[in-house]
This record gives structure tokens, C-alpha cells and sequence, in this order.
């Protein structure tokens, strides 16, 4: 049994997870990840990307334009 202290799950939407299996095939060429493995790269790329806009979701993008 995983470490509760270590890990945590979330709920996601079939479609998203559909997706989300997609991606997994296709993130690094030769390499079949995960469903959590593609999130944590994800995650970890796009939170090391300098260029990203901090402090704005979605909802903020689309309520100021």
C-alpha cells in the first residue's frame, strides 16, 4: 500500500482521462509512461518553463479578455 504521506490521488472526468492515456503514449517518443508518470512530467515541465504566465488560470485569462 502506498505511503499516504508520499502520495495523493485525483479525480478526473473518463474524457480527461482518455487524454490523458493518449498523451501518456506519446510525451517521450519510445517510452509507453504512466497515467501519474505523464502528470509528473507534465507538472514538472511546465512548472520549470520560464516563460509561463505565474498567477494566471484559466478562469483569470478568460475574465480579463
Amino acid at each position: 500500500m502506498p505511503n499516504p504521506h508520499k502520495y495523493k490521488s485525483i479525480s478526473l472526468k473518463t474524457s480527461t482521462v482518455s487524454k490523458l492515456n493518449l498523451l501518456a503514449k506519446t510525451l517521450i517518443p519510445g517510452m509507453n509512461l504512466s497515467s501519474a508518470k505523464a502528470v509528473e512530467v507534465m507538472i514538472d515541465t511546465i512548472g520549470s518553463s520560464e516563460d509561463r504566465n505565474t498567477g494566471m488560470t484559466n478562469e483569470t485569462v478568460e475574465k480579463t479578455t
